[in-house]
């Protein structure tokens, strides 16, 4: 009994160490199910690829104008040049009218409109010009079919009162009517050759005149006029002619010529300190000339427009400058109100100046002691300053040096110089002369070398 209660012991231990030896093992007992394996964690699904985003163009801000402006399809006929002032433009195919851009092309009946004090240059090929002066409509037109290219060119001329008697009209109605007119009034000019001679650049100045007729000027070259009607007259260099609202060409006639400027020099300048300088210009008188245009501008372009008058004389005073660089011209007039050509260009400038001009004396010495009643004083101050010496005025030169003689008094004479610059800045010096007479004594005289 005893016996068989120890071999069950035996069996019990060795199956005990069987069963911890099976969950050292496999980690569990050998009744309970195996453990699963650890599933992977599930693909991340794929990346869609994000498309690019298409490069936008910039955005033009209110009011901006873009640096290629719109521009109907087709071969542009002219350019604008240039123009002064306040001009405007209009497509054919637009209703309203636009600032003017410079070099902007200009299509079959485009139209360009200058109001007061205003003017443009429209350019036809390489050298052709038309100079448009104030409160004149141009409107551009095709070349003839039997015209080469740069052989001729064609517009309507018409005036803007026009413009004003159709203010009041729908926009629609508005260029209706200024095609109509526009179709009345259209002129071919073409330039004038001989055999073996090339033509010379055509330069054609119009302008418009308050009983809505035209004129048409040749400032160099010499070309011929065809109007609506057929009718063809020659217009020789330096003269002008007059085309009509109904399409009637008046006999040419000589321009005045170009004004030769005087003064001021080319340059000169206006210093000024509390007040603003006035400037006198002047000219020499123009044959046939009945008065002048003078047209003063604040840029070398004459679009910023500072001053347009008309004067029966040969001179004006230019008023009321601000510091800076400002450009005249003048043309002449004849009694019918046609114009010459514009006369050289120049400058003149404005200078705010506080600072007083320099002064130096060079002789006599201080305390000088004069052996004689009289002494030569000399000094140097600036150029175009006015010096008087003791209230008397002395002489200067162009280099600003100046000498003055002065009578002396017996004893101590007190001198005082003034300089003073053309913006009235002014600066003084002073010299203590003594003049002992003719008794002085051999001693002073001696002492005063």
């Amino acid at each position: 009994m005893r016996k068989g209660i120890g071999v069950l012991a035996l069996l019990a231990l060795v199956a005990g160490l069987g069963l911890g030896g099976f969950y050292l093992t496999q980690g569990r007992l050998p009744w309970e199910p195996p453990a699963q394996a650890p599933q992977p964690p599930p693909a991340a699904p794929p990346v869609a690829a994000i498309p690019s985003t298409p490069e936008l163009p910039a955005p033009t801000l209110t009011g901006e104008t873009p640096e290629t402006p719109s521009a109907p399809a087709g071969t542009a006929l002219a350019k604008l040049e240039g123009f002064e002032h306040t001009v405007k433009s209009r497509r054919a195919s637009d209703l309203s009218w636009e600032d003017a851009r410079a070099g902007m092309p200009l299509y079959e009946d485009d139209a360009v409109r200058t109001f007061e004090k205003s003017s443009a240059t429209i350019s036809f090929g390489a050298e052709d010009k038309v100079e448009v002066d104030q409160n004149a409509l141009v409107v551009i037109k095709p070349r003839t079919q039997a015209a080469g290219e740069g052989s001729e060119l064609s517009l309507a001329l018409l005036s803007a009162d026009l413009l004003k008697s159709l203010e009041a009209k729908p926009a629609t109605e508005q260029r209706e009517a200024i095609a109509a007119a526009a179709s009345r009034q259209t002129v071919t000019i073409r330039p004038v050759t001989r055999p073996g001679v090339a033509a010379a650049p055509m330069r054609v100045a119009v302008r418009s005149l308050p009983d809505r007729s035209t004129t048409v000027a040749a400032l160099t070259g010499s070309f011929a006029i065809v109007t609506p009607k057929g009718k063809e007259v020659v217009v020789q260099e330096k003269m002008v002619t007059k085309i009509t609202e109904a399409g009637l060409v008046a006999a040419p006639r000589q321009l005045p010529g170009s004004p030769e400027l005087m003064i001021p020099r080319d340059g000169e300048t206006y210093p000024f300190l509390r007040k603003a300088p006035r400037v006198s210009m002047s000219w020499k008188p123009v044959e046939r000339a009945r008065g002048y245009r003078v047209v003063v501008a604040s840029d070398a372009g004459f679009k910023k427009i500072f001053a347009d008058e008309r004067v029966a004389a040969t001179a004006f005073d230019l008023r009321n400058l601000q510091p800076g660089t400002y450009y005249w011209r003048v043309r002449a007039q004849d009694g019918d109100g046609f114009e010459g050509p514009y006369s050289p260009i120049r400058s003149v400038r404005a200078v705010y100046d506080d600072l007083p001009p320099k002064l130096t004396i060079s002789s006599p010495a201080e305390m000088f002691i004069s052996p004689s009643p009289a002494v030569e004083l000399r000094g140097q101050t600036e150029r175009d300053a006015r010096v008087r010496i003791n209230g008397q005025k002395a002489d200067v030169g162009a280099d600003g040096s100046f000498h003055y003689s002065l009578t002396l008094k017996e004893g101590v004479n007190l001198v005082t110089i003034e300089a003073a610059d053309p913006a009235g800045n002014t600066e003084y010096a002073r010299r203590v002369i003594t003049y002992k007479g003719a008794k002085r004594s051999t001693a002073s005289l001696s002492g005063n070398q």
